[in-house]
């Protein structure tokens, strides 16, 4: 299925998103089920956004958050903050159930990345 992100004048074809070597922080972290102790921490990471799921793959830990769980998206001068709740963080192989937030360091792409995820 194509998806398109709407500009000030046209519609601009998307098939995914995807960017690589993203600065990705996780903060206000509230485990519902599962066994993460940490409550923030920071990571490199891949990123992608494709069929309303957000994969963040950090290699040692994956954040999985479908976009029914965005509780709301704000843009940042080069980033976008993500509040959202009950998305998943597998760590080796132990899944949690968590709410908080997420703010990817996406640099100039991030008014892009803001426009397919909320916009």
């Amino acid at each position: 299925m194509m998806r398109f992100i709407r500009n000030d004048r046209e519609l601009i074809p998307v098939s995914s998103m995807r960017a690589e070597d993203v600065k990705s922080e996780f903060g206000n972290i509230e485990v519902h089920m599962g066994d993460l102790k940490d409550r923030k921490f920071k990571m490199k990471s891949n990123v992608t956004y494709e069929d309303e799921l957000l994969i963040i793959d950090g290699g040692k830990r994956i954040a999985k958050v479908h976009a029914r769980n965005f509780g709301k998206v704000n843009l940042e001068k080069k980033a976008i903050r993500i509040a959202a709740m009950n998305f998943e963080i597998v760590e080796e192989g132990e899944v949690s159930t968590v709410s908080g937030s997420i703010k990817l360091d996406l640099g100039s792409d991030s008014q892009a990345w803001y426009q397919e995820l909320w916009g």
